[in-house]
């Protein structure tokens, strides 16, 4: 079975101040002291690491609440290099799942362009053309090795924090249209928008 990450950092919630955990974990932007990690290609999560990897995906979870319900968060931006993220294939939290080690290798060839935020980007979005539809394998958090196919928005989620994973800002793909906003109002009431269009092209993981 997949974990899903929120009811396993609800069930943990209660240790999280015992372990040094706290409410205001901060997201690494562009532009910030730990920018560095950003670019940087992470490391992978060794088979006696899945400890470690756990207790990322809280810290990802926690650094996401804030902004919830949302797509998804890679470890870089909280200022870890290590190849995990967190993602929902429709926003929704209770479908948020860990993600560790990740490939993916596109089915076919059909690519469809969507406007993309990023919490470490300030207000810029992109649009990027991604693969419709993507074979992906990784770990979960049982250290149990997952393949399915995404389609739709879980695919360019899934693409777009594998991005992190590799160094990569969807701002500085040289595939990427950047448009830049002169205040977050304006550039939140453009999500809105992004977000009823990602809404057509929710389609549950078999």
């Amino acid at each position: 079975m997949v974990w899903k990450i929120f009811a396993f950092v609800l069930m943990l919630m209660s240790s999280f101040n015992d372990r040094g955990f706290t409410e205001d974990m901060k997201i690494v932007t562009i532009g910030s002291p730990l920018q560095d990690v950003l670019k940087k290609k992470t490391e992978e999560i060794q088979e006696n690491e899945l400890w470690l990897a756990r207790e990322i995906s809280e810290k990802l979870l926690l650094a996401l609440k804030p902004y919830l319900p949302a797509a998804g968060l890679a470890a870089p931006q909280i200022g870890i290099s290590k190849s995990v993220f967190i993602f929902s294939f429709d926003r929704d939290p209770q479908n948020l799942e860990a993600v560790i080690n990740p490939s993916f290798s596109p089915v076919g060839d059909t690519k469809i362009e969507g406007w993309e935020g990023c919490f470490s980007v300030m207000l810029k979005l992109t649009k990027i053309p991604r693969y419709e539809t993507i074979q992906v394998t990784y770990l979960n958090l049982e250290g149990e090795r997952i393949e399915r196919i995404l389609e739709g928005f879980a695919a360019k989620v899934f693409q777009h924090e594998y991005d992190h994973l590799q160094g990569i800002e969807n701002i500085d793909r040289e595939d990427a249209i950047v448009q830049s906003f002169d205040t977050e109002e304006n550039m939140l009431n453009f999500m809105e928008q992004v977000k009823q269009e990602d809404s057509m092209r929710y389609k549950k993981p078999n």
